[in-house]
């Protein structure tokens, strides 16, 4: 792709997102009153009650001549005080209660389009396809149990290589069938200071990994924060960072201090005559969290809380099996800040697969992203670099510029983001460029 057809689909992006943030403001506005909730179409509308006036600056009253006019001193304005962003609106899910436990439902989708070059080759490819499209079903049993299961159609109608009946190249629309993405169960052992998690899940890793694909700052995770992701020895589909197995967590010192600690399925050995494969240890993962300001109780992340909480927190992880090891150091800030939020967070991670899994070799990587919400709108920035042990074309190291504006509407129920990113590999014939245009629907 050009530098000037880049910087024009970018620009196109970021028309969209103004016009639509106009449209919203109009809409907004609009004081024509609107047919009663439930009316038929063609019904009247409903009209509005009138507003009684109120007069800003009465005139005042004649003083009495018979009495002197005492002037009182003018009273001094007060300091206008600088208010925190107003949080979006939230929708409501869809929820049954009954008296030993409840069910909710919920729903993300991500139409997206995506222009994407090559290392290798020249021009870009284009895409028009769903990131996501999740079912999620969610409830409580009994007050100490909880439960959270979710189906997945990633990347639906995305062009992939293939081939066609005569068994030539072509590219084939992604249409991978519906995967299970997350089941588990939670016991609350001790409120929030001991809880039990069991099922298929994401291990206590860096903040990013564990954080939810609805409540991303921007349009994904970082492309290096499950680079081990498929390196268990998991059939098709990818399981996108996921391991089955359990976990405790909890939240001590008036929640500043939160740990996580489970043992996972990870790779079962092969077998080797006479002994049976599966022999190894199970896969051991951690985290421990430092909250200096408000804590992060769920099980999943956010990227962002959009001001509606105070975070100022610090992590590390460490993940191992046999000789295979991760570890990781992370911040995130996410804070009210003036008439805006702020939101930043940094991870640096380190992966060696070891003769256990070979396929994974050393390298390490640093992953930052950085935004102001004003009004409706953040500007963000993302960075990330990557270095890998005696680098290759195939696993080369790599560097990642991003920029992009996310719009937020109604917070994370719905908005647009848009992000364009140069990709640095080294070596490779060329860099390439890569385009993002996602829209979220989401309520859980």
């Amino acid at each position: 792709m050009s530098p000037q057809h880049r910087w024009l689909e970018f620009a196109f992006a970021l028309a969209v997102l103004v016009a639509i943030s106009f449209a919203h403001a109009v809409v907004a506005q609009d004081m024509l009153p609107s047919p009663a909730p439930g009316a038929p179409p063609g019904a009247e509308p409903v009209p509005l009650t009138p507003v009684p006036r109120i007069d800003l600056a009465p005139a005042p009253a004649e003083p009495t001549p018979a009495e002197p006019t005492l002037t009182e001193p003018t009273p001094l304005a007060s300091p206008t005080r600088i208010e925190p962003p107003a949080a979006s609106p939230i929708a409501s899910p869809m929820k049954i209660e009954g008296p030993n436990g409840s069910i909710k439902f919920g729903l993300l989708v991500q139409p997206q389009y995506e222009a994407l070059g090559s290392p290798t080759f020249d021009g870009v490819t284009h895409n028009l396809y769903v990131r996501r499209v999740r079912v999620l079903i969610g409830g409580t049993l009994f007050k100490d149990f909880e439960y959270f299961f979710d189906v997945d159609y990633p990347n639906l109608f995305k062009s992939q290589a293939g081939t066609d009946a005569m068994m030539n190249p072509t590219l084939l629309k992604n249409s991978p069938g519906l995967n299970i993405q997350d089941v588990m169960v939670t016991y609350k052992a001790i409120a929030d200071m001991l809880k039990f998690d069991a099922g298929y899940m994401l291990p206590p890793l860096g903040h990013n990994a564990v954080q939810s694909a609805a409540t991303l700052y921007a349009w994904d995770y970082f492309a290096n924060t499950f680079r081990h992701g498929d390196s268990f020895g998991n059939t098709a589909p990818s399981p996108v960072g996921r391991d089955l197995g359990a976990e405790a967590r909890g939240l001590l010192v008036d929640g500043h201090v939160e740990y996580r600690l489970g043992l996972f399925q990870g790779l079962r050995n092969a077998p080797a005559a006479p002994k049976v494969g599966g022999r190894n240890f199970f896969r051991v993962a951690g985290r421990v969290q430092i909250n200096l300001l408000d804590a992060e109780p769920g099980f999943f992340y956010a990227g962002s809380y959009l001001g509606t909480k105070r975070i100022v927190s610090f992590g590390a992880a460490y993940d191992f099996q046999d000789d295979y090891k991760y570890w990781d150091i992370d911040g995130i800030v996410d804070l009210p800040v003036g008439p805006g939020a702020l939101t930043a967070q940094v991870d640096f991670a380190h992966w060696n697969g070891g003769t256990h899994i070979p396929a994974l070799p050393q390298q390490s990587a640093i992953m930052g992203e950085a935004g102001f919400r004003i009004m409706e709108f953040s500007p963000i920035v993302r960075f990330e670099r990557r270095w890998v042990t005696n680098a290759t074309a195939a696993v080369p190291n790599e560097t990642r510029y991003a920029i992009g504006l996310a719009f937020w509407p109604y917070g994370h129920n719905s908005n647009l983001k848009a992000f364009y990113t140069r990709v640095h590999p080294d070596p490779s014939a060329h860099d390439y460029d890569q385009f993002n245009l996602q829209w979220q629907v989401f309520f859980y």
